[in-house]
């Protein structure tokens, strides 16, 4: 078994139709690209698990982490939408294995368990980074367990070679699994974005869904540092565990929709 599928998915809360309303027209090629995304997802009908990277986890500067649980939990009660609730079961067993696999080659992956969310002051294990990619991915009828890793500061070549054994370990589990990696490109596309501007800016996004479209996987793990800086982008290090989970696999690329409606860099990628 292997991973069948993956995919980069955003994750403003803004496409959330109840948390952004009117305001979801403005980025109604997002809305259009995950809902196409989710459904290619849906297809398949012989997934065992999802697993999702995100970059607004328990984010630590020496290593990524996998939260270690039978049942995870979260909502958008920071976005003022507290009754927005999802809990989802999740698979204790391929987070272990997937944590032994790494510390095996010395890849820096560490579990959290209950305790350790708790010494953390984390009440919540799944954050929005999860929590969007998952609304639609839910609401396009897929219902799977699901493990969560979020990413650390190491390298991307690290981060590619945790991906490897995402893979391995969905092989030696005899799983058939989805990986999504949730992230936003370029935060600094216009005045008045999130983290402010800067002119070159797009040049990042530009390049990465060019190499993307290419599938040159070694470019973008070695994107120039001084423009990655200038984007101020949170998506790059989830693709590379996205793109090691498929590394050794000939796989079908889409890009079923970018935009940057309010300043950030929105892609919806689907890989096969």
């Amino acid at each position: 078994m292997t991973v069948k599928c993956a995919a980069l998915l955003p994750h403003p809360p803004i496409v959330v139709e109840e948390i952004g309303g009117r305001e979801l027209k403005k980025a109604e090629k997002t809305v259009k690209g995950m809902e196409k995304t989710a459904q290619s997802i849906a297809k398949f009908d012989d997934l065992d698990l999802m697993l999702l990277i995100t970059p607004h986890g328990p984010a630590f500067r020496s290593t990524a982490s996998v939260i270690v649980k039978e049942e995870l939990s979260g909502s958008f009660s920071d976005f003022s939408h507290p009754q927005l609730k999802f809990n989802q079961k999740s698979d204790p067993q391929f987070a272990q294995k997937l944590i032994e696999n790494c510390q095996r080659e010395n890849l820096s992956l560490q579990g959290l368990k209950a305790k350790d969310l708790l010494n953390y002051g984390i009440k919540e294990e799944l954050d929005h980074g999860v929590l969007v990619p998952l609304n639609y991915l839910k609401n396009a009828g897929v219902d799977l367990p699901i493990v969560t890793l979020s990413i650390g500061f190491i390298s991307y070549q690290e981060l590619y070679e945790i991906g490897k054994k995402i893979s391995q370990t969905a092989s030696e589990l005899d799983y058939n699994i989805a990986v999504i990696a949730s992230g936003d490109l370029s935060h600094r596309l216009k005045k008045g974005a999130p983290a402010g501007y800067d002119p070159e800016a797009h040049l990042f996004d530009e390049k990465l869904i060019e190499l993307l479209k290419k599938k040159d996987f070694k470019s973008i793990l070695n994107m120039d540092s001084q423009l990655i800086d200038k984007a101020g982008e949170c998506g790059l290090r989830p693709i590379a565990v996205m793109l090691g989970s498929v590394a050794d696999q000939e796989v079908e690329l889409q890009l079923n929709s970018y935009e940057g409606p309010f300043g950030v860099g929105y892609a919806s990628v689907y890989l096969e």
